[in-house]
């Protein structure tokens, strides 16, 4: 009777650690007194920002993304502006796509984001989409890289940073191959997966945050 009272205890408990964890799983981030300078990634996808409570909350940057492969993100103008009116050092960021043309994606990044000598250096994203199963070779993914670093880094300016997945290096190599700055992704541990040391880590890849209405990615600096 005792096992069978504790398994039926168990099996009530369950569910609550299941939501405890989430909870702390969607408020995680990095010690700030390891990691001083945090901040987010948003989007459309993250629905309206209160800037000015997201930078009262902990926030000393955001990435703001630009273009998704050849669409311009509709959210960008508004989120741009609103970190910069509160006081957030910002940049940009673009969503390489590998089933879309280079050239096109160029053009959707360019026109969106404008020239700004305050702003921190853009960031190229690279990762598989759900929405995009076509595995180029390596040396084909390697010209569309560079053919959107050219272009893009002559708009800003100043070399982009490359945020690259483990799956993405794994496949290609990326980090050995272009000399970029480096933002590493992984949940919860320090990335170690690439081949020189990470500038950025992207640590929470769904945070609750105040002043957003969907979770965001959750980023630090080096020291």
């Amino acid at each position: 009777m005792t096992k069978n009272r504790n398994i039926a205890i168990l099996l009530v408990l369950l569910p609550l650690l299941f939501i405890m964890a989430w909870r702390w799983a969607l408020g995680w981030h990095p010690d700030q007194k390891r990691f001083p300078v945090q901040g987010l990634t948003v989007s459309a996808g993250s629905g309206p920002v209160d800037w000015g409570m997201v930078r009262a909350r902990g926030a000393d940057f955001a990435f703001v993304t630009a273009s998704n492969g050849a669409t311009r993100d509709p959210a960008f103008e508004a989120n741009w502006n609103g970190a910069h009116d509160a006081g957030l050092r910002h940049g940009a960021l673009h969503v390489l796509s590998l089933c879309e043309p280079t050239a096109d994606q160029v053009t959707a990044y360019l026109t969106t984001v404008p020239r700004a000598a305050d702003a921190l250096p853009a960031t190229l994203a690279l990762d598989f989409a759900d929405d995009c199963d076509v595995r180029p070779t390596r040396a084909q993914v390697m010209t569309a890289i560079r053919g959107f670093l050219g272009p893009a880094e002559y708009h800003d300016g100043r070399p982009m940073m490359l945020r690259i997945s483990p799956a993405f290096e794994r496949e290609y190599r990326v980090s050995e191959a272009i000399v970029r700055p480096l933002w590493a992704t992984r949940r919860f541990f320090e990335p170690d997966y690439l081949a020189r040391p990470w500038r950025m880590w992207q640590a929470n890849p769904a945070r609750n945050v105040d002043g957003v209405a969907h979770p965001v990615a959750w980023s630090v600096a080096a020291q």
